[in-house]
């Protein structure tokens, strides 16, 4: 049974007035302060003989004998403390000088007394020899054991008092470490430096995480108590990487703290919060997992080596240490001559995904769409535990027991979240299969594009075809037709189906007239879509897949380039990319033959024309009887963004007439969108109804003639 720890400090601080006590008299016997009569003013010879009150009589204990009353000591934070930081006997009594004045108030007043200063109210190098030392070589011996390079004070058990480094070494105040202060009292550790620096994770959640096999036989030497070298673990993912190191720790029922470099680096003082992580781990018995090393290597102008520096010197300490990095980022110089073994860890494939999204759901993984989740966001363990985290919230707000589909699928898309610089921009649509206008067979085959997807990981690991078609995952459509015909709106409602996001590449901030740049841009606007676990869409894509053409100067070698630059990115994605084109006989064959899927979208038949004009008008919009839709379909061929143009700039005259939308307005929509594409409106066209033409052309050149600030009617 553990004893309580001031009840086992008693015997030593017992020890410690006997030998303030000598040391008092010595002082006394040498510098006759008794007889100094300023002395009253500060501290008097009765107050410090009141305080010692009880130990004047109290006889010195022989070492030995000291040790094995220590040794007999029952169980208690205070010989716990002695054990975690190996202390020799001299050092233990150093750390109780200094531990003293934090237990007692006397304290204070007796080492003021002793300091000759009534405002020195702490130990120092110097009196805890005057007060330990057996004789002059063992007080050299103490003042090494409080230098700054020295077990105490690098372990950071002992500080030196803000604000007194100017002074002496061995005269500057000592003080034990507020959270070991607090420890030894009973209290939880609570250390000021670590708030936003260190954060714990539920071990018993952690070790359901499943081990990669690169560390699998790392619990075996922790339980086997042997010392781990620095282990740098490397991961897609920093967080993924340190999400492992914590779930080695785990299973080998060894608690880990997350030391966060990025909050480390913005800290005030990195080397005392180092320090104090250090001191935790020692007392504690805990882990440490230092992430992400890639905040030390985008310095962004900060110093990183007031973080590097007393990483290292933790590294050099600690038999349970692992760091984490991203994969690619250039952390060894940062360890400088620190020997480091990197452990690899591969991103894991859908069969991983799999297991993760089912640990991480529990018991509610059965019910729960994990092959679709697994397949379409390729996510590390650390994101798939925070998606399942923020489902579970989710339905906890809405009252419902799990998580459901469309929860799980808003959850893992706000998880892959990444912004593409500028480079692609997020689509959304509100449209639905029923909004989309084309004929059976092009409805057939983009149904067949979503079921290839939403089968992909059955088709390719279940069965085995990954096998025979190596990395190539991905999968690729394209949608030619002329513009207007739905090709915009059926990718967004393939991406909605998928429950994903759409991201459209914008083609004003990929290409650049700049040598290298154009690539540089697609580059990061594929690793934007696959972070993102987004559809990538390319519309205009004639724009960047032209043909390849003969060389005639640089111009042209540049340009192939730039096209074959992006067939080998459009080849190694392995996310969606959809590709919409206008002309499709202008795009290279190359990627053509690279396509699982091309959809011809044509101009829509009268009958969907129809339709489209009917389904364009809301139902709540004020509509004229004397609208004829089967006339519309009948005479114009309009594809249907050019409908919806039109029915929106007739709403808008019928709103400024304040009336209902009817054949007029819709007529002279129609005229006015024929001017807008350089075409004449004809009486073949527009037959009976064409003398409203010449009426609209009367009505708009009296509103171009009427006064300035007049009102409409």
């Amino acid at each position: 049974m553990i004893a309580d720890s001031l009840a086992a400090l008693a015997p030593e601080l017992a020890r410690l007035d006997t030998r303030i006590a000598r040391a008092i008299e010595r002082l006394r016997a040498r510098y006759e302060l008794s007889l100094d009569e300023f002395r009253g003013l500060y501290i008097s010879d009765e107050q410090v003989d009141d305080l010692l009150r009880s130990v004047a009589s109290h006889p010195d204990e022989p070492a030995d004998a000291i040790a094995q009353q220590r040794a007999a000591a029952p169980l208690s934070p205070w010989s716990h403390v002695a054990a975690a930081l190996a202390l020799s006997d001299d050092e233990r009594d150093l750390l109780l000088v200094c531990l003293a004045p934090e237990l007692d108030g006397k304290y204070e007043t007796l080492y003021a007394y002793l300091n000759n200063d009534v405002t020195r109210r702490l130990p120092t190098a110097e009196l805890a020899a005057r007060l330990l030392a057996a004789d002059a070589a063992h007080a050299v011996a103490l003042k090494g054991l409080l230098a700054p390079e020295a077990p105490l004070l690098a372990c950071g058990a002992v500080e030196v008092v803000s604000g007194q480094h100017d002074l002496a070494r061995a005269r500057r105040g000592l003080r034990v470490a507020p959270a070991l202060v607090g420890w030894l009292q009973g209290l939880p550790w609570i250390d000021e430096r670590l708030s936003g620096v260190v954060r714990a994770r539920d071990s018993d959640a952690v070790r359901a995480i499943e081990l990669p096999a690169a560390l699998a036989h790392v619990p075996r030497l922790l339980d086997d108590g042997m010392p781990l070298p620095l282990l740098v673990v490397t991961a897609p993912g920093a967080g993924d990487a340190a999400l492992a190191a914590q779930a080695v720790f785990a299973r080998a029922a060894c608690p880990a703290l997350v030391l966060d470099l990025a909050a480390l680096a913005a800290a005030p003082s990195p080397a005392d919060a180092v320090a104090a992580a250090g001191l935790m781990q020692k007392v504690l018995g805990v882990a440490i997992v230092a992430s992400p090393l890639d905040a030390l290597t985008d310095p962004d102008g900060r110093n990183v080596e007031t973080v590097a520096a007393p990483l290292r010197r933790l590294a050099a300490r600690s038999p349970t240490l692992m760091l984490a990095a991203s994969e690619g980022s250039r952390w060894r110089p940062l360890l400088a001559e620190t020997p480091a073994l990197e452990i690899r860890l591969p991103e894991p494939d859908a069969s991983a995904r799999r297991r993760l999204w089912r640990s991480a759901l529990g018991a509610h993984g059965d019910a729960a769409p994990v092959d679709a989740l697994a397949d379409r966001f390729v996510l590390g363990a650390e994101r798939i535990h925070e998606a399942a985290a923020t489902a579970a919230h989710a339905a906890l707000l809405t009252g419902e027991p799990a998580a459901s589909p469309r929860q799980l699928f808003a959850a893992a898309r706000a998880a892959s979240g990444d912004a593409g610089a500028g480079t692609t921009s997020t689509v959304s649509t509100p449209f639905a299969w029923g909004d989309l206008m084309v004929p059976s067979d092009v409805r057939a085959r983009l149904h067949d594009l979503v079921s290839a997807i939403e089968l992909r990981c059955r088709v390719l690991d279940d069965w085995g075809f990954a096998a025979r078609l190596g990395a190539a995952r991905g999968v690729k459509a394209l949608f030619a037709g002329p513009s207007g015909t739905g090709k915009t709106m059926a990718a967004g409602i393939i991406a909605r189906t998928l429950e994903l996001e759409l991201q459209r590449i914008e083609l004003a901030q990929v290409t650049s007239k700049y040598i290298g740049e154009t690539e540089k841009n697609l580059d990061r606007a594929f690793a934007a879509a696959r972070r993102a676990n987004a559809v990538l869409f390319i519309d205009e894509a004639d724009a960047l897949l032209g043909k390849r053409s003969e060389v005639k100067d640089a111009h042209d070698r540049y340009a192939n380039i730039e096209t074959a630059y992006l067939l080998q990115k459009m080849e190694d994605h392995d996310g969606i990319v959809i590709l919409a084109t206008n002309l499709a006989k202008n795009i290279d064959e190359a990627f053509s033959r690279r396509m699982q899927f091309v959809v011809e979208f044509p101009m829509p038949d009268a009958a969907s024309r129809e339709a489209l004009w009917r389904r364009m008008i809301p139902p709540q919009a004020p509509l004229a009887a004397d609208v004829d839709f089967a006339f519309l379909a009948r005479q114009f061929a309009l594809a249907g963004g050019d409908i919806r143009n039109i029915v929106l700039d007739a709403a808008y005259q019928a709103a400024r007439a304040a009336g209902a939308i009817g054949m007029t307005d819709l007529l002279r929509a129609v005229a006015r969108q024929n001017t807008k594409r350089g075409r004449v409106s004809t009486v073949a066209e527009f037959r009976e109804y064409f003398s409203l033409l010449a009426e609209t052309a009367s009505a708009d050149g009296r509103a171009d003639r009427r006064p300035a600030g007049e009102p409409t009617r």
